[in-house]
């Protein structure tokens, strides 16, 4: 299985509008690179290359605003984030408050997936 058809895997449990939001997250909030925790084969914590993207510029996609964003990402982190009170998963992880300063939430893709699920964000639903 490719890259491309991994990420389609992934995101069919999530619903349509879930999914917009994420694309708009992809799309517009990109951010850079570094390492973050991920959850291994086996269900434990390791840590790997991620590419993060800032989950405040998902409202620059024009889709979603207000309360119905931080609804959404809860339950987008609830069924791709199980680890550590659903904020660590296989693919995808998540930071609330990245800087300590409350200037911005953070999703971050494993590095290996990063270009698929950009490539993903791209497609019209």
């Amino acid at each position: 299985m490719n890259a491309m058809e991994i990420v389609k895997q992934i995101v069919s449990v999530l619903t349509d509008d879930e999914k917009q939001l994420l694309k708009d997250t992809i799309n517009y909030g990109s951010w850079g690179d570094g390492d973050m925790e991920f959850l291994d084969d086996n269900g434990n914590i390791e840590t790997d290359g991620m590419m993060g993207y800032c989950t405040n510029d998902a409202k620059l996609g024009g889709h979603f605003k207000g309360r119905v964003v931080s609804t959404m990402f809860r339950s987008i982190y609830k069924k791709l984030c199980k680890g550590e009170h659903n904020k660590v998963g296989r693919y995808i992880s998540h930071c609330n408050d990245w800087w300590c300063d409350g200037s911005g939430d953070m999703l971050f893709i494993r590095y290996a997936y990063s270009d698929a699920f950009e490539e993903w964000a791209k497609e019209k639903n």
